[in-house]
């Protein structure tokens, strides 16, 4: 009896997010409606429980997940091997990274369960999922999670006789806007959904059009200026596209300027003169440029060859 008791506390306590499986795999976990609304609970109480633990720095978590240049829609990021600089305090909390992998592949499974179970499970709760899915894979940057979400929602979610609320329709519209902006580089799609938005939707919105018209200008001050102040994801949307600006201004000061200081090139050129340093960018851009004290030093005039005399003319006095 003792060495059982010692066997059962050894044995591994299973995760109930990963214990489900997928529809497709021929899981039948999620088939039903309850059964759906039990395991959405489990993932909000994980998410909830993830912010807490991560409260200290809640955006260093969120971009734990490495980078995927997946576009796969059923593909999911690995988790990042655990940190070996893990905090005592910390070593009772699964990595970020891991628990965020574990939260979208689970929302995946969700997702999947109400579209096999489209007739019988009600059309509000599959729309709360999605929109749930979308700010959190947001988050995360996970574009195979969040962009078919935010397609579907409002291609198949969104009707009129089950319409989303105006907010939730022009959120969907505004992420969907920068995907394409700013993480697919179309300007030509994003500009047709901004049209086809106002047309089908009377969508409006001065942040968008501002962050639109800052792309198409290679106005990365306004770019800047703008990513300050949306809210944490839109600006996670955006973020897709800081490396293309921060690039455009770098190119731009340089073709333009001979020196300037060093905190308005890093601030300026970067929109963020708080996680930036000269010799980071420098490591990151790979500049040539010198700094001498506080001055970055981009070209040096050229000097100039002391210019010839002109020869004597020849004497025509008494001729």
């Amino acid at each position: 009896m003792q060495s059982r008791a010692q066997g059962s506390r050894l044995k591994p306590v299973a995760d109930s997010l990963e214990n489900v499986g997928f529809v497709s795999k021929g899981d039948k976990k999620l088939l039903t409606y309850q059964a759906q609304h039990e395991y959405y609970d489990k993932i909000v109480a994980r998410y909830m429980k993830f912010c807490a633990d991560h409260s200290k720095d809640l955006d260093a978590a969120f971009a734990s997940l490495p980078t995927s240049a997946s576009n796969d829609a059923t593909s999911n990021p690995p988790a990042a091997l655990p940190s070996s600089k893990r905090s005592p305090a910390d070593k009772g909390i699964p990595p970020p990274s891991s628990e965020l992998s574990t939260l979208l592949l689970s929302l995946r499974k969700l997702r999947e369960a109400t579209l096999a179970t489209a007739s019988e499970t009600p059309i509000d709760f599959t729309q709360r999922v999605h929109i749930f899915s979308i700010r959190l894979s947001i988050r995360a940057q996970h574009p195979p999670s969040y962009f078919p979400s935010l397609r579907y929602s409002l291609d198949k979610l969104h009707s009129r006789s089950h319409p989303l609320p105006d907010s939730e329709v022009k959120e969907i519209v505004s992420y969907l806007i920068l995907d394409y902006a700013c993480r697919q580089d179309d300007m030509v799609s994003a500009f047709e959904l901004r049209a086809r938005a106002r047309r089908d939707y009377a969508f409006s919105d001065k942040t968008i059009d501002q962050a639109l018209d800052a792309l198409m200008h290679d106005n990365w001050i306004v770019f800047w200026r703008v990513r300050k102040t949306v809210d944490s994801y839109t600006q996670a949307v955006m973020d897709w596209a800081v490396d293309r600006v921060r690039r455009h201004a770098l190119k731009a000061v340089g073709s333009a300027y001979l020196n300037v200081h060093v905190s308005w090139i890093v601030g300026g050129c970067t929109g963020d003169d708080e996680g930036w340093t000269w010799e980071k960018l420098v490591d990151v851009e790979k500049l040539g440029w010198e700094k001498e004290g506080e001055k970055i030093v981009i070209r040096r005039p050229k000097t100039r060859a002391p210019a010839k005399p002109e020869p004597a003319q020849p004497s025509t006095v008494g001729s």
